[in-house]
């Protein structure tokens, strides 16, 4: 009788095992490819996650094929390639194979060659830029980016910029140096002379040193970046990068610890481990998926003298989720831990520098190498991504282009310590916990443009309007 229930469950698996596979996968049996008039098709297999002959099974007998985790993850991988500005995925019944499904992938192509006007502020941002009232204040040049070269993703980058401060510099990125297109390099090197520097932060704001018709600081660099792509989302970097900077003598004379004692020329290296994991639908505006970046740096490795000697790890963590229907959520959390508390002013920029910021305390800085910073956004689609077609501009590259707009509520909060205030300055925001709120609009659109409004008041009782040019969070 054991024998005889052992066969019937048997059978009954075996028959259910049948049911399933009939219903629940589909063979990819060809993948056309559509629009790639640069693009090489090894660059574009690379960012999928099947091949054809493939088998993929469908999960809770899904009809549409898009849902499918690998699927939509492949043209997510395409999109935030940053080399099309559209991708669809379009099937079709294969008459050759049973189960069979014919992938046509269409591309619509960015406009990759960009020699671009460049105006460049000499403040952290673009409010600290208005209220300095100074318009000569201002760089200009160009900036000539070619995204695909050889139709590899090479990336080319060249930057000419002279005015107020001035920019010289080169940098070129293959991706793919092996057959198995895992190992790429990044190399870039620049040289950079300012008429103005940072010298000291003044009870929370940062004050400039300018010493007439001579510059205020010069510097070369060389950068070397080696990384390796393992999986489809995941990359480790190692860089080193050389830099001999130089600051005007005079300097020493309104910040003593400015530099070292003995001068005020640094040359040294920078060593990096850098590690990312990337799980978000869109690198430049996400609204679900994850990411992670974890970043070990030792500056100065002891071969020069005076070079500074400092160990920090960085990790940034940002979490996005749908909610239902038109909200969505997402939080942010950066933290550095530095292994000493002081450091030359001019390598002292923590809280306030680049996103490491709490919303509405933009004009303030934290000269902190300890920090943590802790971000949060309610987000409401006014307008759901949509595709729209400019009749009069006849180049598809342009002329077709999506839009989104999303109203924010946001609160942010940050924690410094171990931050040395100067005698005789005082601090309103360091080594405590410091909060802002407030609202917001976001303009989302091609060619990864968006555009912030933002409203908001901090800790301090101060308001003010905002305007940034990147995502939130």
């Amino acid at each position: 009788m054991r024998k005889l229930l052992t066969i019937i469950f048997l059978l009954i698996s075996v028959v259910s095992f049948a049911q399933e596979s009939e219903e629940d996968y589909i063979i990819i049996s060809k993948i056309v490819l559509k629009g790639n008039k640069i693009t090489k098709p090894s660059t574009i297999y690379r960012e999928l996650l099947f091949r054809e002959g493939d088998t993929i099974y469908l999960k809770n007998n899904e009809t549409d094929l898009m849902q499918d985790e690998e699927i939509k993850e492949s043209r997510e991988n395409l999109l935030n390639t940053s080399l099309f500005n559209f991708v669809d995925f379009e099937w079709s019944d294969s008459e050759d194979v049973a189960h069979g499904k014919v992938l046509v992938i269409d591309m619509l192509e960015r406009w990759y060659l960009w020699p671009m006007p460049y105006f460049l502020y000499a403040d952290r941002n673009l409010k600290s830029w208005y209220d300095a009232e100074d318009a000569s204040r201002l760089s200009y040049g160009f900036n000539l980016l070619y995204r695909n070269v050889w139709g590899l993703k090479h990336l080319l980058t060249l930057t000419i910029i002279g005015g107020y401060n001035q920019v010289f510099g080169i940098t070129y990125d293959i991706p793919y140096l092996t057959r198995r297109q895992r190992l790429g390099m990044e190399t870039s090197t620049g040289y950079t002379r300012n008429r103005e520097v940072p010298y000291v932060t003044e009870n929370d704001r940062v004050k400039f040193f300018k010493c007439g018709s001579e510059y205020a600081h010069q510097s070369f660099y060389a950068s070397l970046m080696p990384y390796y792509r393992f999986g489809y989302r995941n990359r480790l970097f190692l860089q080193l990068r050389y830099e001999n900077r130089v600051f005007n003598d005079s300097i020493k004379t309104v910040n003593p610890d400015f530099a070292n004692p003995d001068g005020t020329r640094f040359q040294y290296f920078i060593l990096s481990l850098i590690f990312k994991n990337d799980y978000r639908d869109d690198q430049n505006y996400p609204l679900d998926g994850h990411y992670l970046e974890v970043e070990f740096t030792k500056m100065g490795l002891g071969l020069f003298d005076y070079s500074p000697d400092i160990f920090y790890q960085k990790i940034t963590a940002d979490w996005y989720t749908p909610i239902s229907g038109r909200f969505y959520w997402a939080s942010n959390v950066t933290a550095k831990i530095s292994d000493r508390n002081t450091a030359p002013y001019f390598l002292s920029q923590g809280l306030g520098y680049n996103n490491d910021y709490v919303r509405t305390y933009d004009l303030y800085v934290v000269d902190a190498l300890n920090y943590t910073i802790f971000k949060n956004n309610l987000k409401f689609a006014i307008l759901k991504p949509v595709t729209k077609h400019i009749s009069w501009i006849k180049n598809e590259k342009f002329g077709k282009i999506h839009l989104a707009f999303y109203a924010n509520l946001f609160f942010d909060f940050a924690y410094t310590w171990d931050v040395k205030i100067p005698e005789g300055f005082n601090t309103r925001v360091a080594n405590k916990w410091i909060y802002g709120t407030g609202v917001g609009i976001d303009f989302v659109t091609y060619y990864d443009k968006v555009l912030r409004l933002e409203y908001g008041f901090n800790e301090l009782g101060e308001m003010g309007f905002f305007v940034h040019l990147v995502a939130p969070i």
